[in-house]
């Protein structure tokens, strides 16, 4: 029976140092958004990521669609682009605060208001050989669609539980 057991973890830690990760679990610090991402991969290069994501008096559902590329002679390291969007839901003086903490203020009237945009993203991220976590780098630009068209640039750096 050990040696069965045995067998079945050696086969399944090839299998997994074999491919980068599935899928990741943690956290966004971002410079407007901050929040929770689960990023899960559809095929060895495609991604879905979603992100819940805080602000003052606000929050925001963001789905992207990635495409990861290999670096060569960086194992482990790999770059990605894609795109998306979003939903934002504020309250009354909600705003997106920048990483100097001024207010970027979404323009709305009312107690509420739900925002509607799209989003871009570029970015690096590291997946750790022997140990099951993955930290991140990205910009995601992306425009509010509400009464006009208004846009930003965020900034994040993420890390993620993996398996």
């Amino acid at each position: 029976m050990k040696r069965v057991l045995v067998t079945i973890m050696i086969l399944a830690s090839l299998h997994v140092a074999a491919q980068d990760y599935h899928t990741g679990i943690g956290v966004r610090l971002g410079g407007l958004n901050s929040g929770l991402t689960v990023k899960h991969f559809v095929n060895s290069r495609a991604a879905v990521e979603g992100i819940l994501g805080f602000g003052y008096r606000h929050f925001m559902l963001t789905g992207l669609y990635e495409v990861h590329m290999p670096i060569d002679n960086a194992p482990g390291l790999k770059w990605y682009y894609g795109g998306g969007a979003h939903l934002g839901f504020f309250n009354y003086g909600g705003y997106y605060r920048n990483y100097k903490g001024r207010p970027y203020y979404v323009e709305y009237e009312g107690d509420h208001a739900a925002v509607f945009g799209i989003d871009g993203i570029l970015g690096m991220e590291y997946k750790f050989n022997k140990a099951p976590l993955n930290i991140g780098l990205d910009i995601k630009p992306f425009i509010d669609i509400y009464d006009g068209a208004s846009g930003y640039f965020d900034g994040a750096f993420s890390f993620r539980f993996v398996f």
